[in-house]
């Protein structure tokens, strides 16, 4: 009997556990591959390469989720047991709730020991292996890295710049070489008809080749002299050993989450490491083994909690795993800090989250088990007596107080005044007969209660989901940056600020997901409970059934679409803000112009100065060089002056101490010195150099808009800042397409379950992704127009939704 009732409560748990399981992993698998997507995309990665990438990042997904659904698992297993009175039956029968533990525990136990092989073995492997394969993708894409019409500044002292890449092909055509900050003595730059960058074998040298190249030498003080070189295949190094530095780089910055248990018991015991890296190491060894015993404190905290959820049943234990996660990863995360500082010991501060919900645990489960409830006799009085009956009345006295209102602000006139007797009313008047005239009264059938009741299951489903969601995305970065915060020592506050700004950019990402996960399991649920078959009965076709969904849908569009209009722009901005503060970099994420030394300006002139002076009676360029190219990308002529100056009345600008050079090829055509201000009219104004360059997101649809249209004007492809441009009005608009996708298959599964769905839901989403990162690929690089590549993961799901609903029975 015992044995009957143990596989019983272990089958209840394995399919919401495996449900967890399979929802969070994907949620941050979407995460990854969100934050991974340039360089997926930027550096055209195969499939195998995107696989490893998954691969080698699955282990630190893992170690997180599995405690996570095993909690999720137990709490609604044992709510939904509870919520159908089986548990009641159980305990009428003489089991205790101590018997019930044997199988839970069991189950904890087995994925205690999955959990600790995988922060033992597979997390170090999975994250120096993620390494390892970040560098080896940098030095086999290195020349992928430089983009066409962009300054490339990695390769310190030069700056490089592309004019076009044609398709098909990876070397460039039309190369700009010069230094980052340009010496006056001995100035050098250097343009070629053809360009590419290779590495060689061993990885160790980045070589920059460069054909039909043309190097100009001068002193900018004694402009007299000027040397031109023709060469037909020019080699430049870049780089010296490469592959060793960035190996070097990948050593020294090796995390201890990299760092295997034996490394770890070396670093905690060298005397010539510091005591921070000491604690730490004697954090992460006991981090190692606290996580996976999460497990088995979950168990034991999970089972009188989710007893004790008898109405709310899946709904309820799906939210109180959430809290409970979030209660843990607080504790944890407090805990890490105290032990890195010394303030705690390193096992105290590890244990204690786990001490703390086990002894919370036994608490609840002596109370359950005397069928008590879980709080004490006191608080419980008084919550109930006291708080309860005051929340209660606060509606009613509203209500009230409104009324009360009301009726003062209509006056004694707005008392209703007698009416008079009237005769009854006679089937004839003066012998005539009398008419009586019944208009129908119009009749509202939406919303109707039905319709609320729809999307008031939607809206708590959805509510849950986002939840979940929100808290996946926020634990796993805290998981990822606590070393920083810690390192940098963080105020609370603006760690806070940080997710707080953040989670609306998660919102918007995971927005059309969530739709999908929600539409699929809200009428799943309907389906299971027979509730869609009584409507059907009764003559209520699915297409009015879905009809809340539909408007939920909608509503979540113009949310995303408010959000990405009004408040993105800002949040994202103060996240990369404080994104630098908390990795200890104070530079800005935003820069001005002025800042910078080198401009592409509109038509075909490449612009460097040392500094802008935003006068604004006179602005001015300190030692700028103005290079003019031809539409075969060739320099024809070069202006240097010591100081340009804009008049505002001519609209030109002044050059003051400067000379120019005319070319044809390597003859110089054309010569002039000039110490008098000389007037020169480029299309750039000061506004030009003054104004402010922030990243697409930080950006409003106006504002990109502008801005791409202003490089469109300077000659520059944008593909990608036009895919952004219109993918700020179609992506809003997935959510709507998603529950349209979603509503066949939800109706298609009948009595399934929510399981079912979600895992339907996985497999719809991962398609998705891999169709939009498709089309947008082809955007970016130009293949395909980016209005097509944006709206058309759109238009094949719908039409993959039309074409699946016209299988249904509605």
């Amino acid at each position: 009997m015992r044995l009957r009732i143990d596989r019983y409560i272990v089958a209840e748990i394995a399919g919401p556990l495996a449900l967890g399981f399979l929802v969070y992993t994907f949620i941050l698998l979407l995460r990854f591959l969100f934050t991974s997507a340039e360089m997926i995309i930027r550096r055209g990665l195969p499939v195998a390469t995107v696989g490893q990438l998954l691969l080698t990042t699955l282990p630190n997904i893992v170690v997180l989720t599995i405690p996570m659904s095993l909690l999720f698992g137990i709490l609604i297993a044992i709510g939904r047991m509870a919520s159908d009175s089986e548990l009641i039956a159980l305990r009428s029968c003489g089991v205790s709730l101590l018997t019930l533990y044997r199988p839970v525990l069991a189950i904890s136990a087995f994925f205690t020991l999955v959990n600790t092989a995988l922060m033992v073995w597979a997390l170090p492997w999975g994250n120096s292996s993620l390494q390892q394969l970040r560098l080896d993708i940098l030095t086999q894409t290195v020349s992928q890295q430089v983009q066409p019409r962009v300054f490339y500044e990695e390769w310190d002292p030069y700056v490089v710049y592309v004019f076009e890449v044609p398709p098909g092909q990876s070397r460039w055509k039309g190369v700009f070489l010069a230094e980052s900050i340009p010496s006056a003595e001995n100035n050098q730059i250097t343009t070629a008809e053809w360009g590419e960058v290779k590495v060689e074998e061993q990885g160790e040298r980045v070589v920059l080749q460069l054909y039909n190249a043309i190097r100009h030498k001068v002193d900018l003080s004694s402009p007299g002299r000027y040397e031109i070189s023709r060469h037909r295949r020019l080699e430049l190094v870049l780089e010296d050993q490469f592959a060793s530095a960035q190996r070097a780089k990948v050593s020294v910055s090796k995390g201890v989450r990299e760092l295997t248990l034996a490394e770890l018991r070396d670093l905690r015991d060298d005397p010539t490491a510091s005591s921070e890296q000491r604690n730490l190491a004697a954090v992460e060894i006991h981090k190692k083994f606290a996580i996976p015993v999460a497990c088995l404190v979950f168990g034991l905290f999970a089972l009188p909690l989710g007893f004790n959820n008898r109405r709310g049943g899946k709904a309820s234990g799906f939210a109180l795993s959430i809290g409970v996660i979030v209660l843990y990863y607080v504790l944890l995360s407090n805990g890490e800090e105290a032990a890195r500082y010394g303030r705690l010991p390193a096992w105290a501060g590890m244990w204690a989250p786990n001490l703390i919900l086990a002894a919370a645990g036994v608490f609840l489960l002596a109370r359950r088990n005397r069928d008590k409830g879980l709080l004490l006799t006191g608080i419980d009085r008084w919550l109930r007596h006291k708080v309860w009956p005051v929340l209660l009345a606060v509606p009613r006295l509203t209500r009230r107080w409104r009324r009360r209102r009301e009726h003062a602000a209509k006056g004694p006139s707005a008392a209703p005044a007698p009416q008079p007797a009237t005769r009854a009313a006679h089937p004839r008047r003066g012998g005539r007969p009398g008419l009586v005239f019944r208009l129908p009264r119009p009749r509202i059938t939406f919303p109707s209660l039905l319709d609320r009741y729809v999307a008031r299951q939607f809206a708590w489903v959805f509510l849950l989901v986002v939840l979940s969601g929100v808290t996946l995305y926020v634990i796993a970065d805290l998981s990822e940056t606590i070393d920083e915060i810690l390192k940098n020592k963080v105020p609370r506050d603006m760690v806070f600020d940080y997710y707080k700004y953040m989670s609306l950019q998660i919102f918007y990402d995971i927005a059309p997901i969530v739709v999908l996960v929600t539409t699929l399991i809200t009428f799943s649920l309907l389906s299971r409970t027979s509730e869609v078959t009584a409507c059907k009965a009764l003559g209520l076709s699915l297409s009015r059934l879905s009809l809340p969904a539909l408007g939920w849908a909608i509503l979540i569009v113009v949310l995303a679409a408010f959000l990405q209009s009004e408040v993105l722009p800002a949040s994202n901005e103060r996240v990369a803000q404080l994104k630098d503060r908390i990795r200890g970099r104070e530079a800005a994420r935003t820069y001005r112009r002025a800042d910078r030394q080198w401009l592409f300006g509109q038509g075909r002139y490449i612009y460097n100065y040392i500094h802008y002076d935003p006068d604004p009676v006179r602005p001015s360029l300190q030692r700028l060089q103005v290079f003019d190219f031809d539409a075969e990308h060739q320099l024809r002529r070069r202006l240097v002056t010591d100081r340009a100056t804009f008049d505002v009345n001519r609209e030109a600008w002044l050059f003051e101490n400067g000379w120019a050079r005319s070319f044809a090829g390597v003859e110089v055509t054309d010569y002039e010195r000039f110490e008098e201000p000389h007037v020169v009219r480029f299309p750039e104004t000061p506004d030009y150099f003054d104004s402010e360059v922030r990243p697409p997101e930080q950006m409003r649809f106006t504002e990109l808009k502008d801005y791409v249209r202003e490089l469109e004007e300077s000659g520059q492809p944008v593909p990608e800042l036009l895919v952004e441009l219109y993918n700020k009005i179609a992506y809003p608009v997935v959510s709507l397409v998603m529950a349209l996708v979603a509503l066949p298959f939800a109706f298609r599964l009948g009595r399934q379950g929510a399981l079912y769905g979600v895992g339907i839901s996985i497999a719809l989403g991962m398609a998705f992704l891999g169709i939009y990162a498709f089309f947008t690929t082809l955007g970016e690089t130009g293949a395909l127009p980016p209005v097509a590549a944006v709206w058309s993961p759109s238009a094949v799901f719908a039409i993959l939704s039309a074409y699946l609903f016209l299988g249904v029975r509605t």
